[in-house]
């Protein structure tokens, strides 16, 4: 016996809709499967970020860089762009001494290089880095000034303490070589010829960005 018309037309009618509910189903699990799914983090394209610090050091010297000086406070500023656990930075530094009845002042431009190692606690994020710096050695003294250019070479460990959302407390401990060219005639002056030495430095200082670089 055959089916009327209408009763096909209701049967094929069921069967699109079944269809497309089949469809609909389908489409929205694997719209809920991509949600789900996460690229591991080495695929992940990250951000630059960038980051403003400044802080204040204590330098301990040695060596015949600033002949008898004492140690020296100072500060440092400097602006730094990070991406995954490798960031650049350059800035300014500058310190004072004692020496021989004169102020000697240490400045110059820097370039430090810092990766962030693999033990990131909360907010705890330790990290290694390098510097390269131009400095400028200055002398004032009762008999006159004396000024001479040189360049620094160093390495340390620092961390970062995030305190709030690109807010952070930064603090390091690190080992300089410095060298200075030789000033020339100087008469009177504690310091002649080509001179060299060492020192450790601590900073401590506040850093605005970087979200959350190097976690």
């Amino acid at each position: 016996m055959r089916a009327s018309p209408s009763v096909r037309r209701q049967s094929r009618a069921a069967r699109f809709v079944l269809l497309s509910a089949t469809t609909l189903s389908l489409v929205a699990s694997d719209a809920l499967a991509a949600q789900d799914r996460s690229w591991p983090p080495q695929h992940r394209r990250e951000r630059a970020q960038l980051a403003l610090e400044g802080s204040g050091s204590l330098s301990q010297l040695s060596g015949n860089a600033l002949g008898s000086a004492t140690d020296g406070t100072g500060f440092e500023v400097m602006g730094s762009v990070g991406v995954s656990v490798l960031s650049l930075g350059g800035g300014y530094q500058r310190s004072t001494h004692r020496v021989g009845g004169g102020d000697a002042t240490v400045d110059g431009f820097f370039f430090e290089p810092r990766l962030a190692l693999p033990f990131v606690a909360r907010n705890f994020t330790p990290f290694v880095y390098g510097r390269v710096s131009r400095l400028d050695r200055s002398i004032d003294g009762e008999i006159g000034s004396l000024e001479t250019r040189g360049t620094g070479l160093g390495a340390g460990l620092g961390t970062y303490l995030w305190l709030a959302p690109n807010i952070q407390l930064s603090s390091s401990v690190g080992w300089n070589e410095v060298r200075f060219g030789d000033p020339g005639p100087a008469a009177g002056f504690p310091i002649a010829g080509r001179t060299s030495g060492n020192s450790w430095t601590v900073r401590a200082g506040l850093v605005l960005g970087f979200d959350r670089w190097g976690r």
